[in-house]
């Protein structure tokens, strides 16, 4: 089972973290929420990828799809992974330039321009 777990809604950020594995089904079960709890708030967000054991074609494009609705709203959006394989897939795919990725939470909140 792969879980969406909001972590902190502050009145400036959004910080959540996903569990499981972001396979087909692992989409499938948390694309809504997670959107829900990134895009729908129009606020800057973290998505916290650390305990995620794997990533799938399907689970790049769906932080993709997140990163190019955040940039719409003006909302950025940063993916902490820390030095997981997750973090090593991410970094093969090449998607550092749509979505920063960083090893902590006060990293990704630096980056957002937050701490």
């Amino acid at each position: 089972m792969t879980e969406v777990i909001l972590l902190e809604a502050a009145g400036s950020f959004t910080h959540v973290a996903v569990r499981g594995k972001l396979d087909a089904a692992g989409v499938g079960e948390v694309d809504v929420r997670l959107t829900s709890q990134t895009v729908s708030r129009r606020k800057p967000a973290i998505i916290d990828l650390g305990d995620v054991g794997f990533i799938a074609s399907l689970g790049i494009g769906m932080l993709v799809a997140i990163a190019r609705s955040m940039r719409g709203h003006g909302a950025g959006l940063v993916v902490v992974a820390g030095s997981t394989p997750v973090r090593s897939v991410l970094e093969m795919a090449n998607i550092g330039h749509l979505v920063p990725l960083a090893a902590t939470r006060d990293e990704a909140l630096e980056m957002l321009g937050i701490a």
